[in-house]
């Protein structure tokens, strides 16, 4: 069994719109009067940067178990599922530039109730793509054409 996490250089830049976003948001709240409606946008614009924040600390504290019977995402909430189970499979790509040379991708499984979703900045994430691919093929799991294109561009074999 292999334990992985996401590493902080991976998760800075999140930590660091997070914080710069509250700060802010927090700066113009000081300096504005509660009687006015942009006061309540301002607040919700602060909610949103401090929900950022408490996501990236979950992926931060997260531990993904990975081994040939299944992956388990934890501590919370704790999620586990079999590889023999895998009901569906999706592997996307997100692009932050218009040439799509730059971004991430993000593995989402499920089975039953049970949905794990990883982000490629994981180490060993194509590890972890290639055994969700097999499991995939193994338990005739139909996989879409944009998880095909993902797989061939990652370098793993994938069979609708």
């Amino acid at each position: 069994m292999v334990e992985l996490r996401y590493p902080l250089s991976a998760l800075a830049f999140d930590y660091l719109r997070g914080l710069v976003g509250l700060g802010i948001a927090m700066l113009i709240l000081w300096t504005i009067g509660t009687d006015t409606p942009v006061f309540w946008v301002i607040v919700g614009l602060a909610v949103l940067f401090l929900v950022w924040l408490a996501n990236t600390f979950l992926r931060h504290m997260s531990r993904i178990r990975f081994d040939q019977e299944g992956l388990t995402s934890e501590p919370w909430p704790r999620k586990s599922i079999a590889w023999q189970n895998l009901e569906e499979m999706a592997l996307r790509y997100y692009s932050t530039r218009r040439k799509r040379k730059d971004g991430w991708m993000t593995l989402t499984l499920r089975s039953g109730k049970q949905r794990i979703d990883i982000e490629s900045t994981l180490p060993h994430f194509a590890d972890i793509v290639a055994r969700a691919a097999h499991a995939a093929k193994e338990a005739h799991v139909t996989l879409d054409r944009i998880t095909l294109e993902n797989l061939s561009a990652i370098g793993v074999k994938g069979e609708t």
